[in-house]
């Protein structure tokens, strides 16, 4: 029985690996493209990948009343001069503009939907970090709604309702029990909707642009061999893990964090309680929960993670594993083989997740040719 993992697990690992099912059967369940579609106007997206990164929404009201509560725009700055410092532009859009006060409201809510603390916004560096990584998936979202409002495309709420109630009974949850698990996040079930509804605009636009993705029945073939081979079994791991950020970009901040997750390491190793380490140190979701992140099987883990976490025995404790997130020592603590489900089932399983990559690929290429069209001006 799959056990939901904790609170503290990030998005892009909990519920956003129930949107993701979504995301795959939009991918499987999509029009049939037309020959192509003409946006007559110049754009330039970012390096999107929908399931990578859980895209930001605005809600203005919300957003306003956390960032205030949050103290992120210090009370010492002159009104005069804080507004014309929360209302300087950061980015054109073509005819659009993003302010960096903006900007800071997005940087709040993509912390949190990555269980990690906001205090991040007061260290100049890290800030500077974060925020233009909010700016590049505000660019992205903004000519997608671009081309989409070019076309006369949308999704309507019906829509969002739809995809929000196929998840959950995917989850097996009724509606308050699906709002609790987006609440653990600390995101308003207003924002999750808006994130459904981006994600569908962005899935219809790629379809709409005359790109496919489709994934041939010998792709599917090796992938089945290569998990289950003849045995008919899949493995399943409960895991846990500590964290440590990379401080800052460059070979220095790399080293440090991996010095430091080293460390992190050799105290267990040398008998420090696992759960205590992650509680204390760690910089991930799950530390509150000693690090535990779960049960999974392949195919449900970020893909460096999951190379690792599935060469473990139980017991056993990695070595620093980089990821995007950062430096993770890993801990496999119960490993099952369990009768894999039938081969049928297993098979439209793969089948959606290699639907999932490639209409991310697909996705990419059509926001790089909306790039190449676009006036984006970053002026952060």
């Amino acid at each position: 029985m799959f056990r939901p993992p904790s609170p503290g697990f990030p998005l892009v690992f909990a519920i956003f690996r129930a949107f993701r099912c979504a995301i795959r059967a939009a991918a499987i369940e999509s029009p049939v493209p037309s020959p192509g579609l003409s946006i007559p106007v110049r754009f330039n997206p970012l390096r999107a990948c929908i399931m990578s990164r859980f895209p930001l929404l605005r809600t203005f009201v919300l957003a306003l009343l956390a960032f205030a509560s949050a103290g992120v725009i210090s009370a010492a700055v002159p009104p005069a001069a804080n507004a014309a410092i929360i209302n300087r532009v950061v980015a054109q859009v073509n005819d659009e503009i993003v302010t960096l006060y903006e900007l800071e409201l997005e940087a709040r809510t993509y912390l949190v939907q990555q269980g990690r603390s906001v205090q991040v916004l007061e260290d100049p560096e890290r800030r500077d970090e974060v925020l233009r990584e909010v700016l590049d998936d505000l660019v992205d979202r903004l000519l997608i709604k671009q081309a989409a409002g070019i076309v006369g495309e949308g999704v309507s709420d019906e829509e969002v309702d739809e995809w929000i109630r196929a998840l959950r009974q995917q989850q097996g949850l009724d509606e308050q029990q699906f709002r609790q698990m987006v609440a653990q996040y600390g995101i308003d079930f207003e924002i999750y909707r808006e994130v459904v509804r981006d994600n569908l605009l962005r899935m219809r636009m790629v379809s709409l642009s005359g790109r496919s993705a489709t994934v041939a029945d010998s792709e599917i073939d090796s992938v089945y061999r290569r998990r289950h081979g003849s045995s008919g079994k899949e493995r399943f791991i409960r895991v846990r893990h500590i964290l440590v950020e990379v401080d800052g970009e460059g070979e220095a901040a790399e080293e440090a964090a991996r010095q430091r997750a080293s460390e992190l390491r050799a105290m267990v190793e040398q008998g420090a309680d696992f759960t205590q380490v992650a509680r204390e140190h760690s910089e991930g979701p799950g530390k509150d929960q000693g690090g535990m992140l779960g049960e999974f099987r392949r195919g449900q883990l970020e893909s460096t993670f999951e190379q690792a976490a599935f060469a473990m025995e139980p017991g056993q404790l990695s070595e620093p594993v980089r990821t995007p997130f950062g430096y993770h020592i890993i801990e496999v603590v119960e490993s099952e083989e369990r009768v894999a489900q039938a081969a049928a089932e297993q098979r439209a399983r793969i089948r959606a997740e290699l639907q999932e990559q490639a209409m991310n690929r697909q996705i990419e290429a059509f926001l790089q040719t909306l790039r190449a069209q676009a006036y984006v001006d970053i002026r952060y």
